[in-house]
């Protein structure tokens, strides 16, 4: 009887074991997934450059796929990042570069990045102690966010009004040299036929002047 016992112990932790290791496994393949869904939900983000801001965007995504603890709160960071991608999107990668908040963008994805990876590895007891500082952390990179939008916003507002201005400037520049070409087309006209009638009056005949011997014959 205490054969079968050990021999129905073994084989119940084989099963547990087999069981653990097919569960890591379909974790690891759903995080893949997951993380596959977040990309190619981000297109341009995808095949973004090394060191830019979707490149970081892209460590975040991944980040949260592949996360082994802490799960649901990592990802409330995913509506985060959509928000940001979402403003960001179709921009040229040389304004943002060139923009007032760029560098605030670039340290606030930093720090998400940093936060989501270490709130990631602690383990569940950790994570139920740091549970109200993890809240308020959230919270204030909500805000961060917000704030960033905003100025995102406002920076593109501002490039539009002055590409319309600088449209409108180049516009009355083209305006003023047209007319300007046409006066001196018509100065060049008008100089053109005063010249002309000059010319037809100096060759036409004043009558015929008396000879010299006929005056002296009166």
């Amino acid at each position: 009887m205490k054969k079968l016992s050990f021999e129905g112990l073994e084989k119940r932790s084989f099963k547990s074991r087999l069981q653990s290791l097919r569960g890591g496994f379909y974790i690891q393949m759903k995080n893949q997934e997951s993380a596959k869904a977040m990309m190619a939900n981000n297109a341009e983000s995808c095949f973004a450059t090394p060191g830019s801001i979707f490149a970081l965007v892209d460590k975040i995504h991944w980040a949260i796929a592949v996360a082994k603890h802490n799960k649901a709160y990592v990802l409330r960071f995913v509506s985060l990042i959509k928000q940001i991608t979402k403003v960001l999107n179709g921009a040229d990668m040389k304004f943002i570069r060139q923009a007032e908040f760029y560098s605030d963008l670039r340290e606030t994805l930093l720090k998400i990045e940093t936060h989501v990876k270490e709130s990631s590895t602690r383990g569940k007891l950790m994570n139920k102690l740091m549970a109200k500082k993890n809240q308020k952390s959230f919270e204030e990179f909500e805000q961060q966010v917000e704030h960033l939008i905003t100025r995102i916003v406002f920076s593109f507002a501002q490039r539009v009004q002055l590409l319309n201005l600088a449209r409108q400037t180049r516009k009355k520049r083209q305006r003023a040299l047209s007319e300007i070409e046409e006066e001196e087309q018509s100065h060049e006209s008008s100089t053109g036929s005063c010249c002309s009638s000059a010319c037809t009056v100096e060759e036409e005949p004043s009558g015929e002047l008396p000879n010299e011997e006929e005056i002296g014959e009166r």
